[in-house]
């Protein structure tokens, strides 16, 4: 079964709390719904989701996600909603962040199928920094310089549930060294660092540090679909968000 996880616990008491005053960055409004209900909206019309688990304040339970109180950190929070999702050993993962509310199910498909399709483990979606500014002229991303381009990163993740325990105990590692800079760039790797910092690395060398730290088939997901790679975590990624919807309630009503 596909199982879907919304991380939307993070409390607005930083760059978005001048712009909105919501106690929640998942419940500032943006073209006239919650943001984090975006999210949870994309999840839920993935056909082939059987359950989706909300880590995040309760309004966001409506159209059948459940909710459950947020962790004191990511992965805390993340904890607490994989065991509510009651993943079973052959069971695959969509986990997106609740700031991502240009999210749909349409690009959710595609990372399950390039995933599926080349047996990962774990897919990581990546858009390059060409698709991003020809769909949202203007955006500000980060990007890493790859042999094949600028990429940057998507806001959902795919996982197996073999991978599940592991991507736990990483993130738990990387949340503990978040402020020691060398030790996270030792879980990499110096040389794969160094590589990517120079922009000599291409986006197999990436892969095999990725598998290498997984221990198990890791990958990116190269998607057209830029709106996976636009979160709001300032002012000016909350007025983009709130253009480009509104702009298509417009056109479309939808």
């Amino acid at each position: 079964m596909l199982k879907g996880v919304v991380l939307a616990g993070r409390r607005n008491r930083g760059a978005l709390a001048a712009a909105a005053p919501e106690a929640w960055e998942a419940l500032i409004p943006i073209a006239g719904r919650p943001m984090g209900s975006l999210v949870v909206a994309a999840l839920c019309g993935v056909r082939e989701m059987d359950r989706v688990v909300v880590a995040g304040p309760p309004e966001l339970g409506r159209g059948g996600a459940l909710v459950v109180e947020p962790g004191e950190d990511v992965v805390g929070s993340l904890g607490t909603a994989l065991a509510a999702a009651d993943l079973g050993a052959e069971d695959e993962l969509i986990i997106a962040t609740g700031d991502a509310p240009l999210l749909t199910a349409a690009a959710v498909d595609e990372v399950l199928a390039g995933a599926r399709r080349r047996s990962l483990a774990l897919g990581y979606p990546i858009v390059s920094r060409a698709e991003c500014e020809r769909q949202f002229p203007g955006v500000r991303r980060t990007y890493a310089r790859l042999r094949e381009g600028a990429f940057t990163g998507g806001n959902c993740l795919y996982l197996r549930a073999a991978a599940v325990p592991r991507t736990l105990e990483l993130l738990a590692w990387v949340h503990r060294h978040r402020k020691h800079p060398l030790r996270l760039a030792s879980l990499f790797g110096f040389g794969t660092l160094l590589s990517v910092l120079v922009g000599r690395a291409g986006l197999a060398d990436v892969e095999a540090a990725g598998s290498r730290v997984l221990r198990a088939a890791a990958g990116a997901v190269v998607t057209r679909n830029a709106g996976v790679g636009v979160d709001v975590d300032k002012s000016e990624d909350l007025d983009l968000c709130r253009r480009v919807l509104e702009a298509r309630v417009r056109a479309d009503g939808s």
